[in-house]
């Protein structure tokens, strides 16, 4: 499949990177119910991680095949730690990977990936860190195949129903 990965033009993909960012969110609610649904939050979402790439040198990039925009990847490249005892210096943070699902399975995911640390590595990024639910074991394999590692496990607990 010829692709291209390139950087989001704001305007002209502003369609399709919100069609993924609902549909990265409708997959993550088949894991997680309680997430908002993906068309009431994706505008917001979307602004959420453009006003995060100005404020951490970050970038989107985009997965094209025949003109379409079929997936992307955003990276923050300088964020700061916020917690008192997490190692103090800055990393890169991968927010977002999504790959419309009939063009899954064909390499777009990892190239994205592959471009998201470039870009971390051309800005200096000594580190590069990604979260994934944990049900979603098709992309933490890929994950730990491009080299990342488990770093902390994060549970969570239902208390609104009867156990």
């Amino acid at each position: 499949m010829l692709h291209m990965i390139r950087e989001y033009q704001p305007g002209q993909d502003t369609p399709s990177l919100r069609d993924c960012i609902v549909e990265l969110q409708e997959f993550e609610r088949r894991i997680e119910p309680a997430l908002s649904a993906g068309t009431t939050m994706a505008d917001a979402y979307l602004a959420y991680l453009l006003e995060r790439c100005s404020e951490y040198r970050g970038k989107v990039f985009v997965a094209e095949v025949d003109r379409r925009v079929v997936g992307f990847v955003c990276v923050w490249a300088r964020v700061q730690p916020t917690e008192p005892d997490e190692p103090p210096a800055e990393y890169a943070y991968i927010s977002d990977l999504v790959v419309l699902p009939s063009f899954r399975q064909h390499g777009l995911g990892r190239a994205l990936l592959e471009r998201a640390e470039g870009y971390a590595r051309e800005q200096k990024a000594m580190r590069i860190r990604i979260e994934v639910l944990a049900q979603n074991l098709i992309a933490r394999r890929l994950y730990l195949d491009l080299g990342f590692r488990e770093r902390r496990i994060e549970l969570s607990k239902d208390l609104s129903g009867d156990s």
